[in-house]
């Protein structure tokens, strides 16, 4: 196979519905050693690497997520103790 042959192949878990992924991630997380471990006997190592991919992409997202709200909060917070502190 070269170069031209080969198309590229697109996680079918980024382009889950929300309620869908938030299932999956969700049963993932809460049967966590065993679910890996059946996904890569029944899905094999790519639609399990795909998964974890897609999982941790989650995450990212998660987390920023969470700072974002979380960081101005405690600026404001801060910035607030010092406005009344003088």
């Amino acid at each position: 196979m070269n170069a031209n042959d080969r198309k590229e192949i697109e996680n079918p878990y980024l382009i889950m519905g929300f309620w869908e992924f938030a299932i999956t991630a969700t049963l993932m997380t809460v049967f966590f050693p065993w679910s890996l471990l059946f996904c890569v006997v029944f899905y094999g190592f790519q639609n399990t690497k795909f998964l974890i991919i897609a999982l941790l992409h989650d995450l990212l997202k998660t987390v920023f997520a969470i700072l974002a709200v979380i960081m101005p909060l405690v600026i404001g917070i801060v910035a607030l103790i010092f406005i009344f502190a003088e």
